[in-house]
């Protein structure tokens, strides 16, 4: 899978351990809600060795958090000859399973990119996710994060073992199990992590304001509000930051944190929303929608009065990814396939249920409902980015995390409607920002004081909650 799990490395002020061998290794992970992307790094040097990543295993469970939770509250079934495990078991197990496949693979691969004679020995975790993503991870209740006030039962920021974590019991009021199957009994018998490994869970803001994005805006450069910012109280790794900072990682559940700074006496601060965009920017939810992988078409173009689509690899169009889907909107909005509500006038083809679509290629269309459901989910991220514009009087440097936020075309995304106009100039594309800045957590105690200080002075604003909310989420539904 292309999934993007390159980003930008903040400056890494000291290192928690200098005694190290070449044999000591350490992981830093990112469990999104759609992928996991698994990084390993040489401890000595700060060397990066490899990095792997897959689709989250818990999508069966549900494409999006709000299915997943509602999953999580399901009691044991019973009356079945078949063993079924209830909803936080099975969450549990599923990413800690998957976690200690993709370790396991991992630490081979970096086996052979250390110096001969050294076998490597991880000494250290760093797991960044959102909240859900990480109360799952460490099996806590996610019960009161399924209405308001969306309380989560913990926040992290936590030092924890590998062999706690994995069983379920890293705090006190961890949900009680079912017994392991015994296919997880296998896996679990003969781990790649020692037990007594540290793991180092980042904190959250709230309830869908998680530690990817406090390690989003670590690597994003993110000052914390209220400290002097003056050169000479700088660190040397740090510069001032005088202009406002505007962070969008857009994904299932898409995180939005605006940073801005001092002005007279108004003291800087940090604002964080979350906008519920929904699984059509990873290419699910749509009918031909797949991962970025090779046939995925990534982009289209029109020529020569025809759509003409580019795949990844070179290879026959299978389906569509997230950036294909953005491209062919963008395009057939601009050469008047579709109107400015969304609705198909041009080049007509019919579904068997008799609505329409637009055929790209013999095997691939773009249906109505598919258009639809892309209008939904860039007006939820639309809306979200245009409450925190409100908040600052200067245009911020805009900063997209995330693998969908690397890759998509700014200008396609502002033709559509996704990104406000203003921002397609003052645009930087950070790659998986989540995992560099977890990684970068492994090296250095002074990035996770910061990670609290981060946590600790954000104020997470719920856009449900504001009247005029669902008017302005209404009117960003067409192009």
């Amino acid at each position: 899978m292309q999934i993007v799990t390159e980003g930008e490395m903040p400056e890494i002020p000291e290192q928690i351990e200098p005694e190290k061998s070449p044999a000591d290794i350490g992981i830093a992970v990112d469990v999104g809600t759609t992928t996991i992307a698994v990084s390993v790094w040489a401890l000595l040097h700060r060397k990066h060795l490899l990095t792997i990543a897959e689709k989250n295993n818990q999508v069966r469970f549900g494409y999006d958090i709000i299915r997943r939770i509602a999953f999580a509250t399901r009691p044991p079934l019973t009356g079945s000859s078949t063993v079924v495990e209830s909803g936080p078991s099975a969450l549990h197990y599923c990413i800690i399973s998957q976690l200690e496949k993709m370790f396991a693979q991992a630490v081979m691969e970096a086996a052979t990119k250390l110096p001969r004679g050294y076998q490597p020995k991880v000494s250290s975790i760093v797991i960044t996710g959102n909240t859900t993503m990480l109360s799952f991870l460490c099996n806590t209740s996610v019960n009161n994060m399924a209405a308001a006030p969306f309380t989560p039962a913990s926040l992290f920021d936590i030092k924890t073992t590998w062999e706690k974590l994995r069983n379920g019991t890293t705090y006190s009021y961890c949900v009680s199990l079912d017994n392991p199957t015994p296919e997880l009994l296998k896996i679990f018998e003969s781990s790649i992590i020692s037990p007594e490994t540290e793991v180092y869970l980042p904190p959250c803001i709230g309830a869908f304001i998680g530690a990817d994005a406090i390690c989003a805006m670590i690597s994003a450069g993110f000052p914390i509000p209220g400290s002097k910012n003056e050169p000479s109280t700088l660190r040397p790794w740090e510069s001032k930051v005088t202009a406002p900072l505007l962070l969008a990682d857009i994904g299932t559940n898409s995180e939005l944190c605006l940073y801005v700074p001092d002005s007279g006496e108004k003291k800087g601060r940090i604002l964080c929303t979350s906008a519920a965009s929904g699984p059509a920017f990873e290419g699910a939810n749509i009918s031909c929608g797949m991962p970025s992988i090779e046939g995925a078409i990534d982009k289209i173009t029109y020529t020569h009065e025809k759509l003409e689509c580019h795949t990844i690899g070179g290879k026959n169009p299978r389906g569509l990814c997230g950036t294909g889907l953005i491209s062919a909107v963008a395009v057939m909005l601009k050469n008047k396939y579709i109107d400015k509500n969304g609705i198909i006038t041009r080049e007509k083809a019919k579904l068997g249920d008799g609505t329409s679509c637009i055929q790209l290629t013999p095997a691939v269309y773009l249906s109505q409902q598919d258009i639809r459901n892309l209008q939904l989910a860039k007006s939820a991220v639309k809306t979200g980015l245009e409450f925190l514009l409100e908040h600052t009087e200067e245009t911020p440097v805009f900063c997209i995390a995330g693998g969908f936020g690397s890759k998509i075309n700014l200008e396609e995304a502002t033709t559509i409607g996704l990104l406000p106009p203003q921002l397609e100039k003052r645009t930087i594309q950070l790659g998986n920002a989540a995992l560099s800045g977890a990684s970068a957590l492994l090296f250095s105690n002074v990035l996770r004081d910061k990670a609290r200080a981060l946590a600790k002075k954000a104020v997470q604003v719920n856009l449900a909650g504001i009247p005029e909310f669902q008017e302005h989420f209404l009117k960003g539904i067409d192009f």
